[in-house]
Parts: C-alpha cells; structure tokens; sequence
C-alpha cells in the first residue's frame, strides 16, 4: 500500500520502535482473544490458509502504523510494484500471523512479525524488528544500535529484559526446523559444524529464530524459501546482536525488498562455520 509522506530525517529508531511496540500489543491481544472462539478459515490461490485472525491483526497493524507515514507492505496486504518500492528509503514488512497452521491447530509459538526495512542506496536491510507470540505473552524486539530484548506482551510496564548469547556454545547443537521440512540434516548445517554433533526439531514461525538469538538453541535453518516477511524482523534481532540470517547456499547475509519479496534457503547460527 501507498504510505503518506515519509517522515523528515533525523529518523528516531527507538522512538519507532516504542510506537510500533504498542501497536503490536494491541494485535497480540486481539489474536489471543480471537484463539479462544471458531477460527474461520479460508484458502488462498496456492492453497496456503488464511483466517479471520490474520485479517484482525493485519487491520489493526496497518491502521495502527499508518500515522508514522511509512509504507507498509503486509502478507494480507496488496503489492506495491517493485520499481516503484525501490524509491522508497524505508518500509514496514508485516507478516500479521505467523504460523497460521500452528494457529489453527493450536500449536505454540504462532507470532506477529514487524520489521522495518531501510535503504542505504544499494540494499535493503532489517533495521528495527518486532516478534510477538500471543499465547507465551513473549515479545522479542530490537534494532539498530538499540540491542535486543524481551519482555511480557501483557505488561508494557515490566521493564524487558536484554538479551544476549555470548556464552560458547557446546555439543550437541541444537538446530531448529519447520514443521514441514525436507532437507536433510546434512543438507541443513553443512559446512557450519558436524552434522554428527547436531539434534534437530520442529518449532513453530519467528520463534525459530528468537530462540536462536536467545541462546537457547542453536541453529535455524530452512532449506526452501521463505517470504520476506517470515524472516526479515527476526533477522533485525540477530543484527542488532552482530550476527545475521544468511543465505544457506552462499552464507551471504540476506538482503530485502527484493521483486517477488522471496528469499532462498536460509540459515541463522551464533556458531562459527567449521574448519
């Protein structure tokens, strides 16, 4: 969608962050209260699900953004065309339920991913990235020079908590996967660290992702693509701690914003590659 004018520089991370922070509050409320009634759902052209919870969070995440005057490209959105996205400096990428499965069969860890993408001329990077999980009353969130955190969904007053994984990691790793995928453990962490040394299991969404960044696992990794939506906030998480998702073929950091808003493969470790 078309954004009203984008606000004059100097441009105030934090101050963002703290309104979009609230908005998110308020989506996280409505999805946990609308997981306690009939979830309608409803099926898209490729077949992928979409419910009367995700259009919920979408309109009160686009609704509750818009005074910042940022463009705002949603899953349940419309699509601003390529060439004219390019000129913008910044965006908001929404992905306003993560993990619809999950949520229509109950299974923990379903979020709300918000990320703000900006341009430094000649990509786009996660420079602000927000991942809510209604039903742990968890919210992840950090950015650029601002560091990441945690804290309740239900309790803007608790004071967050930061977070770090500077603590050396030792076998066995843990690596976290889809629910659906299919690669091979060996197609998933070759050349990062000795498949031998690695357990895996499913997780649902960001959760992947935040649990990485938190120290409480290891590896994610997805041999298929992902939108940019799924990845881009918990990408501005690992950032904002020196690291970043990269792509599992090239081991470059991803970058955004892209024609089809598809990223490859992808992996986020806090390892070392091995020798």
């Amino acid at each position: 969608m078309d954004g009203a004018p984008l606000p004059e520089l100097p441009f105030d991370l934090q101050s963002t962050l703290d309104q979009a922070m609230g908005v998110v509050r308020t989506a996280a409320a409505e999805l946990a209260r609308l997981a306690e009634t009939e979830i309608e759902v409803e099926y898209k052209g490729d077949g992928s699900p979409v419910t009367n919870a995700d259009k919920a969070s979408h309109e009160i995440i686009s609704a509750g953004l818009a005074p910042l005057g940022i463009p705002i490209i949603s899953e349940e959105g419309g699509r601003t065309p390529h060439a004219e996205r390019q000129q913008w400096p910044r965006m908001w990428l929404v992905d306003p339920l993560d993990g619809t499965h999950s949520f229509i069969r109950m299974r923990s860890g379903y979020a709300i991913n918000v990320a703000l993408l900006e341009s430094n001329g000649h990509e786009w990077l996660p420079v602000l990235g927000i991942v809510a999980m209604p039903d742990l009353d968890t919210v992840y969130f950090g950015g650029r020079g601002l560091g990441t955190w945690k804290n309740r969904i239900s309790d803007a007053t608790r004071p967050p908590k930061a977070i770090r994984s500077d603590d050396d990691a030792t076998p066995p790793y843990h690596l976290l996967i889809s629910w659906n995928e299919g690669g091979t453990l060996n197609d998933l962490v070759a050349g990062t660290v000795d498949p031998t040394e690695v357990r895996m299991r499913p997780e649902s969404g960001a959760h992947k992702f935040c649990l990485v960044a938190e120290g409480k696992a290891d590896i994610h990794a997805r041999s298929t693509g992902y939108f940019e939506w799924d990845c881009a906030a918990g990408d501005a998480l690992f950032r904002a701690q020196g690291l970043a998702v990269c792509d599992i073929v090239t081991g470059r950091p991803l970058t955004y914003n892209g024609p089809t808003l598809r990223v490859g493969g992808l992996i986020a470790t806090r390892l070392p590659k091995a020798d």
